[in-house]
């Protein structure tokens, strides 16, 4: 969906507000990932994990994968933030020729990695390379994470966990969706401890749970079909609703609140049944809502990351407060 072209400095600001809110989670110190340009003689390595720009609101699943992928022993390397944009931000506010060229600049930037494989996480990355910039098998080899983790499943030891019913969220719609989801129920398939219930989806949830897709459906109607799966899954006995992207768990972490399950994004499971657990941070902020104890608790990675305790407020605000 083309939306409105955007003021200048819009960019600037979204882009922004996601750094911003990795800032107020995480360290500089702290991070294993890179946010800038690699340099020409950077280290190679087999597998580049792309995260995209909008996980890096919630930290939690990228310490996550990165240590699935450190516990499975490959070779690979975490890129992601405004650096490594796919282009799809400037795409669909109908700026196609800015779309296409961070896509080419982002394409560069893996290859001086020289990896085997491009391993994404992010569903509209995936997407905008695979059917606008048809660079699969071109440019580089690419799948998704789910798929890669499905791929090396003998890389992945998992152990007993206490048993649990999880019914996944997940997409349709398109082919390349459909297999990210089919990856995601096999790997909570194979957790054990895990009963796996099918509660179904709507193609109207769109390629993932995104501002963009709420904003096209009428006033409610979104938030009236996304409650009634959760309530379809405490109905089969769910206690966990597990969700397959990282906007799908922004959006419906909330339900902690309102309904007796543990809102979990899919990879928080499969790294638990790995010994891999880190907190939610996100969700935590949301469920609290209290925007001066968030304050209180950001603050040392605020000051670390230069960031003023004025722009840390707005963002919390906007990003946290209870409405």
């Amino acid at each position: 969906m083309t939306q409105p072209k955007p003021d200048p400095g819009f960019y600037q600001k979204y882009f922004r507000d996601i750094d911003v809110v990795h800032d107020l989670q995480t360290k500089p110190e702290d991070r294993e990932w890179l946010l800038s340009t690699p340099p020409d003689d950077v280290k190679q390595t087999d597998i580049v994990l792309y995260l995209g720009c909008n996980v890096l609101r919630t930290t939690h699943l990228i310490r996550t994968v990165t240590d699935i992928f450190k516990k499975m022993g490959v070779s690979f390397a975490s890129v992601g933030g405004k650096t490594y944009c796919c282009g799809i931000q400037h795409f669909q506010r109908g700026d196609e020729k800015a779309g296409r060229s961070v896509a080419v600049s982002t394409a560069a930037n893996f290859q001086k990695f020289n990896p085997q494989q491009v391993v994404m996480w992010c569903p509209s990355c995936i997407y905008f390379y695979d059917d606008i910039m048809d660079m699969r098998g071109k440019s580089f080899d690419f799948n998704h994470v789910a798929e890669f983790l499905v791929d090396n499943l003998d890389k992945l030891d998992f152990k007993p966990q206490p048993e649990t019913t999880v019914a996944l969220h997940y997409h349709t719609g398109r082919e390349q969706g459909d297999a990210e989801a089919r990856s995601a129920q096999l790997l909570l398939s194979k957790l054990p401890g895990v009963n796996l219930i099918d509660i179904g989806t709507d193609i109207k949830f769109g390629r993932h749970c995104t501002p963009a897709t709420i904003e096209k459906m009428e006033p409610g109607a979104w938030e009236a079909m996304s409650s009634s799966f959760v309530e379809k899954a405490v109905e089969m006995g769910a206690d966990t609703y597990s969700t397959l992207y990282h906007g799908c768990q922004r959006n419906m972490c909330r339900y902690e609140a309102d309904y007796p399950v543990k809102v979990e994004h899919y990879l928080t499971l499969v790294g638990r049944a790995l010994g891999i657990e880190h907190e939610d941070i996100h969700k935590k902020h949301v469920l609290s809502g209290d925007v001066d104890a968030i304050m209180e608790e950001t603050s040392p990675c605020a000051m670390a990351n230069g960031i003023s305790p004025e722009e840390a407020r707005l963002t919390i605000e906007k990003n946290y407060a209870k409405r």
